[in-house]
Formats: C-alpha cells, structure tokens, sequence
C-alpha cells in the first residue's frame, strides 16, 4: 500500500508463501474520503484494497543470500510473470526482529489464488519447482495474513520519494466493541494527523490473524524524527494527548504491539519498472 498519492488465509508452503507475497504496501493504502450521499444516482466504488502481508523470518547466517536471491532471481521471475508492483519493509534492531521482512502485496479479488502465480508463469512448472526448493533454505519462518485498508480512518501526508521509516501498531480490539475503536479514530484521533500533515494509514485484519486487530502505520522521516515525541503530542502537547486518550471509552482495546520498520528499496518492485518492461 499505483504508487499515487496515497502512497493491509490459507498456509501454503513457505515457498509458496514468498511468491504470493512477492506482489506489496503499507506505502500504497489506496486514500480516500469516506462515501456522501449525493444526487447522483451511480453507485460509489469501494475504496478500500485488500492487501495480503506476509512476515519472513530469514536465518541470520542466510541474510546476504536471501537478499541476492530476491534480487537477482525472484524479482526478475516476478515482473515476467507480471507482477505489478510490491513493497519489501524490514524490522530494525530498535524494536523488532532485525531479521524479519515485511512484504505487502495488493490483491486483485481472491480469485487469483485459482490459477497460476506470477513465478509459475514465468519460470513453468520445473522452473517453479526448482525456485521453491531453493527458496526454503533461507527461511525459520513465514507468516501470513490479508488486511483490508480503511481509507476512512486514514490520512496521507504530503510526501516526495519512497517512505523511509515507519512505526507499525497492532491493536486488537475487544470483542463487541469495533465501532467504539473506529468512531474514536475517525472523529478524534485521525483528525489530529491530518492537522498536522502526517501520513497515518489504518487497515483490519480479514483472514489469517485475531478478526479484532486493526494494523495502523505512521510514516516518519527518521529516529530523530521519533525523538520529538507522537504526533498527537507534537500537535496538541502532553495534556491535550492525555485528553485525547480518554475520549476512547474504556476497554475498548486490549493490547497494543509497536515495532519500527524501514523500506527496503532494493528489494521492492516499483510500478515504473513494471511499466518499462
């Protein structure tokens, strides 16, 4: 989470796992504004875009090979068999598992999963075959799920390049109590960004993980962007934070996980090699 402005199953083997990925963006959630009712009688398209993430732990002594795997052999099977584009983002040492790859991948319809993927059309079925077998050595695991994005609750800040550093937030909200967590975020905690111009994505949880997990992500420049505090701090100080904070009722969240993140650009696939090929 093609790259314009702005810009979230089934286990499958592991090899499998990386192609399917292999397509990715918490860069690319598609932004929009919420559905108004209009005098026009066409129907508004849903905005929101199915994205399939996968989370690849790759031995530590493999990292270097993984690396030139991807993109010396994945990646040139991947944009021959069509892929359109993918971004690959990785866990730093800050807060998370150094070894870790995130790859977030736009799904079309979940029909695609019917019938060949971009590494089977490219390389034929002993190539695949091959590719799969040589794939495994470089994993411990892989994890893997599909999100939906919530353009709604989401703001996409004036940015030039790729993005550089993220911060990820799994939450998972208590049963029963989704609406309580998407009306705060649309009416109080969203707007905050917005005010003050930062990129923050929202997607839910479909398939593979906790149904009650949303995934949000803010975009920042650097560490030392980090070290001036939230953003919700930044823009409305300690206080109006804390006032922030309380306007959520109660028990609608139950745990929270944050990790750093950065974008590997060496090993994603961008939209304009894709049209160049």
């Amino acid at each position: 989470m093609r790259r314009t402005p702005p810009r979230d199953i089934q286990l499958l083997s592991v090899a499998a796992l990386l192609i399917l990925v292999a397509a990715a963006p918490f860069t690319t959630y598609a932004q929009t504004t919420p559905a108004t009712p209009s005098q026009s009688t066409s129907p508004v398209p849903d905005q929101r875009q199915w994205l399939s993430v996968t989370e690849v732990s790759v031995k530590p002594e493999m990292m270097a090979e993984f690396q030139k795997f991807m993109t010396s052999e994945t990646n040139p099977a991947l944009r021959k068999g069509g892929m359109k584009w993918r971004d690959v983002w990785r866990r730093t040492a800050a807060a998370g598992d150094p070894f870790e790859f995130i790859i977030v991948a736009p799904m079309d319809n979940f029909a695609q999963y019917d019938g060949q993927t971009p590494l089977e059309k490219a390389l034929g079925r002993e190539g695949y075959v091959a590719w799969e077998a040589k794939a495994g050595r470089f994993v411990n695991s892989v994890r893997r799920y599909v999100i939906r994005t919530r353009p709604d609750l989401s703001h996409e800040g004036k940015r030039t390049g790729p993005p550089k550093l993220a911060v990820v937030s799994s939450i998972r909200v208590a049963p029963g109590r989704n609406q309580d967590f998407v009306n705060h975020t649309m009416n109080n905690h969203m707007p905050v960004f917005k005010q003050a111009g930062a990129t923050y994505l929202v997607a839910e949880t479909m398939f593979g993980d906790d149904v009650n997990e949303y995934i949000t992500v803010t975009m920042r420049d650097s560490f030392a962007d980090i070290d001036k505090g939230p953003i919700p701090v930044q823009v409305l100080g300690a206080d109006g934070a804390r006032q922030l904070n309380q306007k959520l009722p109660a028990g609608t969240i139950e745990h929270i996980k944050r990790s750093f993140i950065r974008y590997v650009p060496e090993l994603s696939i961008m939209p304009a090699e894709t049209s160049s090929k």
